[in-house]
């Protein structure tokens, strides 16, 4: 393979050019929002994702511009604590999870693979998709065609149809999770490197301090019956005045944060959890095209960052598409799959009431019998992956 196109520069397109270009291979990225756009939320690279940016040598450039997550904290509304967790295994070489800006990350990992010579087209929308031609046509009327077509055009991806034209959607859960932030909380917000979350009595509220600004970054999750719009805005003052009056009361931090935020995201949660053809003989799926995981698998950003970097690897080793494409699906399926089917269940604990109930009675047991002497780890089965980038997948 000499050429490869990416629909899509998120996350996965980005890390996948990335990977690509160390690898090699000539990419060319299409994106239809600008470099700059700035959208987003806040994101946590767990370690599994900093391991594939480690493989490709891109992992310090994100060290500098994030902070890393020592420890997770469940509390009451008073601030007496009921449990907490580690961010990861400190002993591991993979590290902490980082926590940054969703366009930081995204504009780390372009400025690198921009630096390695990948060739990015922003501002050019793709209204088709030619699998079988590996090529696609940009609302201009052009087409932008390669050796190899990577759709990484997300959970709505237009690649994806045309590869499963009756291929499944994502799932919506009846859960939304809604992101802040505030660059002045107005307020003591939990210390820099830790994740606090206050159990209040209509939900619970997530904060950790931004330790390079000061800033505070949140989010809660909510069941919501009714879906968004997809072509809904984002009314920054009416989220505020919901989430407010939500959290008032709860004797919390929450309301002081969420009315001095100035940037408050709201995005349905949804699953993708099985696609059953990823490929066509020259054109495949990755990232949320693939496989859509909620976010309470807290994976989303590091199983792209895989997904781009076991790609590259598979096409670098293999002189067809398609030995390279099943390569990468062996590597990869039961993996994401696993990781979205943890997702989901993560949702419905977090919001169906008999669970809730019963992780309330685990805690006080904890307490009373001193179970948590030694702090949980992260979830090492998912955070221990490794790339083995040199060793070839053939």
């Amino acid at each position: 393979m000499e050429h490869v196109v990416v629909s899509g520069g998120g996350i996965a397109g980005t890390a996948l050019a990335l990977a690509l270009r160390s690898a090699g291979i000539a990419v060319t990225v299409v994106e239809s929002r600008p470099a700059d756009h700035g959208e987003g939320a806040v994101v946590r690279l767990n370690p599994n994702g900093m391991d594939a940016l480690r493989a490709v040598d891109a992992h310090q450039p994100v060290i500098a511009r994030s902070f890393p997550l020592v420890r997770t904290e469940r509390v009451r509304p008073d601030g007496s604590r009921i449990g907490y967790s580690l961010g990861a295994d400190p002993s591991s070489e993979r590290g902490l999870p980082r926590v940054m800006h969703w366009p930081v990350l995204s504009e780390v990992l372009r400025e690198q693979a921009v630096e390695r010579g990948a060739e990015f087209r922003n501002g050019c929308r793709v209204v088709d998709a030619d699998p079988a031609a590996a090529a696609v046509t940009l609302a201009d009327g052009s087409r932008v065609e390669g050796d190899v077509l990577v759709g990484a055009d997300g959970a709505n991806s237009l690649v994806r149809g045309r590869i499963n034209p009756d291929g499944p959607e994502p799932q919506r859960l009846g859960t939304r999770t809604i992101y802040g932030y505030a660059a002045e909380p107005g307020c003591e917000p939990p210390p820099p490197e830790v994740l606090r979350s206050y159990l209040g009595a209509k939900g619970f509220f997530a904060a950790t301090r931004d330790s390079h600004s000061g800033g505070c970054f949140w989010f809660t999750s909510l069941r919501a019956p009714v879906p968004r719009r997809r072509d809904e805005p984002q009314d920054v003052d009416a989220l505020r005045a919901e989430m407010t009056e939500l959290f008032a009361g709860d004797g919390t931090i929450a309301p002081t944060v969420v009315g001095n935020s100035e940037r408050i995201l709201s995005f349905d949660d949804h699953a993708l959890p099985h696609v059953p053809r990823w490929c066509t003989d020259r054109a495949i799926i990755i990232g949320d095209a693939l496989h859509v995981a909620p976010p309470a698998s807290e994976q989303g950003a590091a199983m792209a960052v895989e997904d781009g970097v076991q790609l590259a690897r598979c096409l670098r080793d293999h002189t067809s598409p398609a030995a390279a494409f099943a390569a990468f699906e062996r590597l990869r399926r039961e993996r994401v799959e696993a990781v979205v089917a943890m997702g989901r269940m993560g949702t419905s604990r977090a919001h169906h009431p008999m669970a809730r109930r019963f992780r309330d009675l685990r805690n006080k047991a904890k307490r009373a019998f001193a179970w948590q002497r030694k702090p949980p780890m992260g979830r090492g089965w998912a955070y221990d992956h490794h790339i083995d980038w040199p060793t070839p997948t053939t």
